[in-house]
């Protein structure tokens, strides 16, 4: 079930879940683990597109700049090719988005596809992203 807010919440609170998109993206871009990690509540849940579960923005923070470091060194995260934003309590968003993979800035994106859910919570009027899953989209 939805529950409805007035129009301008929902405005707003569009574009505070979106912006706070934009900053995990900014983040993943300039490789700054701590960063993409603050996007996110202190008790958060994770789940890479590898599989792999992490708990907590300390943990999150230090397996991204890991992969910063490594394997997602200069990859950027690109626009979504698609996007759905719902409200199902008024401070609980559900953005959904399905993007091409992480690629450097100068590569052209591929055909590969990935989908990411991510549950944003608004607590002392701070959106945050409180779970995120992610997942290869087969061709």
């Amino acid at each position: 079930m939805t529950i409805e807010s007035t129009p301008d919440h929902t405005a707003t609170a569009e574009q505070a879940v979106l912006d706070l998109l934009h900053r995990q993206m900014d983040a993943w871009a300039a490789g700054d683990g701590a960063a993409f990690a603050a996007t996110f509540t202190e008790d958060c849940d994770f789940v890479s597109v590898i599989g792999e579960f992490l708990r907590g923005r300390v943990e999150l923070a230090i397996e991204m700049q890991r992969g910063f470091d490594g394997f997602m060194r200069g990859t950027r995260l690109a626009e979504p090719l698609r996007r759905t934003l719902r409200f199902p309590a008024p401070d609980t968003a559900v953005l959904i988005t399905l993007t091409p993979r992480p690629a450097p800035p100068d590569a052209p994106a591929g055909p590969e596809r990935s989908i990411q859910t991510r549950v944003a919570v608004c607590a002392a009027g701070r959106w945050l992203f409180t779970s995120f899953h992610n997942t290869h989209v087969r061709v």
